[in-house]
């Protein structure tokens, strides 16, 4: 019996485009519609929280439990980030993403009921919040590590930045929709839709062919250390750099969400339905930048790019401070969602791929914890500063300081990585390397073992298409590779396989 194990470079120009692979567009859907859920639900609670706290029916005050329900849902997030991200690297991503959309369904459901049947259901409403983002935290590291996988390395930028701005139009699409099912037949209605919305993601995610850690593959590998995640960023200069300057430019740039309303209703006489049209712009741009980010082709241009988006925000958010009319306010708003899905795409696909497979849902989860709690610290600073300067001043002051911040990142950053135009520099492809100096012999019988047990999860597909890792390789270990094609050729059977593909007999 022969198996497909690799693709030589050559041939993989004839790799699927996006819009023909199958399961990327069944996982771009199943994100679609689970994130406009998302954002019906949001909606729902956040209006039903605020005409009960009007109405007197409620213990406390309305904007305490705006910000208790804010904090159920930021702090899974943070608090189990290396566990989720230690399941998504450890188990089948059939599993867990199917499993995470059954939790987040029923969480949905709960939060429904006891809205609806309960007369003090807030620790009901609380509780099946966190229970939800604990589901969620464990399935975005799922997605993301999978993706890779799904569309291949060297089409995971593009992929990425396709993927993000989907889910941007959908963060847009949910509050509308979630608004309108309200109006229509009340809060049970919009859970109803919103359950249905995470069953659908459950129902594509089995769908979906490729899988990552399934048994097979981790069959004879160590189980990760709980921090493995914290420590892979760590141990590559230029995503620790990326991370801890995102995370000050985060602090400064989120800052002004709590001062938006105040700047466009006060300051500028905005009405309600232009102060909502804002949110609308700043996603269009957001989904607009994350796509044209997706077509950078190379590293170096990549880093760039991120670099230069992440000054243009901080002078976007300068700008909005001193636009004399609501017409340039929209304006100012689409460029700051332009900039903001430029830097995002660029930074998930930096890191993502100079991170080692097989520890990538670690690392990304390890990522989404740190920026989600620097998050909700930033909210506490607008706050301060809402009450010491006047609203202007202070879009103004942290745009500047986040100038300051992107300046210094690029001093740091460009003059040691800005010259990368290949995967050959990335930690990944160095270890690559590294084994391609062994001899020939040594270094494929362990390529070929490791292959052949990665083929026995998913037979119909090509192992380039399943272990991304392959097509990393530096061009040494490609000549080690090469003298198996011509073995090939003396194994009977040999001559019905595509050029460029390798076989081995069993």
């Amino acid at each position: 019996m022969k198996q497909t194990l690799h693709k030589l470079p050559a041939p993989a120009t004839g790799a699927r485009p996006l819009g023909r692979n199958r399961d990327f567009l069944i996982a771009g859907t199943a994100r679609f519609v689970a994130t406009a859920g998302m954002g019906a639900v949001v909606v729902s609670v956040m209006l039903h929280l605020q005409n009960a706290a009007a109405a007197g029916e409620t213990p406390v005050a309305g904007p305490w439990l705006v910000a208790a329900y804010l904090l159920c849902s930021a702090l899974p997030l943070v608090l189990l980030a290396p566990w989720a991200g230690r399941l998504a690297d450890t188990m089948d991503s059939r599993t867990l993403a199917t499993a995470s959309s059954a939790v987040s369904a029923a969480a949905v459901a709960g939060m429904g009921l006891g809205m609806q049947y309960l007369e003090n259901y807030l620790p009901v409403l609380f509780a099946m919040t966190f229970l939800l983002d604990a589901a969620q935290s464990v399935a975005s590291p799922t997605w993301q590590a999978l993706l890779p996988r799904i569309v291949g390395e060297d089409r995971t930028p593009r992929a990425m930045g396709t993927m993000q701005a989907t889910l941007m139009i959908a963060g847009m699409a949910g509050p509308a929709a979630g608004g309108l099912l309200s109006g229509w037949g009340g809060t049970g209605l919009v859970f109803t839709v919103a359950s249905g919305c995470y069953v659908a993601m459950g129902l594509g995610a089995l769908l979906i062919r490729t899988r990552r850690g399934t048994a097979a593959e981790r069959a004879g590998q160590a189980k990760p250390a709980l921090l493995d995640g914290l420590r892979l960023i760590r141990r590559d200069s230029l995503v620790w750099a990326l991370v801890l300057g995102a995370m000050f430019f985060i602090v400064v740039g989120e800052a002004t969400n709590v001062l938006e309303v105040f700047l466009a209703r006060n300051e500028l006489g905005a009405t309600e339905i232009q102060y909502g049209l804002l949110s609308a712009a700043f996603g269009l741009g957001m989904a607009a930048g994350a796509a044209m980010a997706g077509r950078i082709r190379t590293p170096r241009v990549r880093l760039r790019v991120l670099l230069a988006a992440m000054t243009g925000a901080s002078a976007c958010l300068v700008l909005t401070g001193m636009v004399p009319s609501v017409e340039l306010l929209f304006a100012a708003y689409t460029g700051t969602g332009v900039a903001c899905g430029v830097l995002n795409a660029c930074f998930g696909a930096i890191a993502i791929l100079r991170i080692p497979e097989s520890g990538r849902g670690q690392a990304m989860a390890i990522v989404g914890g740190m920026t989600r709690a620097v998050s909700i610290g930033a909210l506490a600073l607008g706050g301060l500063l809402g009450a010491l300067v006047p609203v202007r001043v202070s879009f103004v002051l942290t745009g500047a300081v986040g100038a300051l911040v992107a300046l210094a990142l690029t001093a740091y950053v460009l003059p040691r990585f800005g010259r990368e135009d290949s995967a050959a520099n990335t930690p990944a492809a160095a270890v690559a390397a590294a084994d391609a100096a062994l001899p020939a012999k040594a270094a494929s019988e362990p390529l070929l073992a490791g292959a052949a047990a990665t083929v026995s999860g998913r037979q119909q597909e090509a192992v380039a298409d399943e272990v991304p890792d392959f097509l990393e390789q530096a061009s040494a270990e490609l000549r080690a590779v090469k003298p198996l094609v011509a073995a090939q050729q003396r194994l009977e059977g040999a001559d019905d396989l595509p050029d460029g593909q390798v076989a081995v007999a069993r």
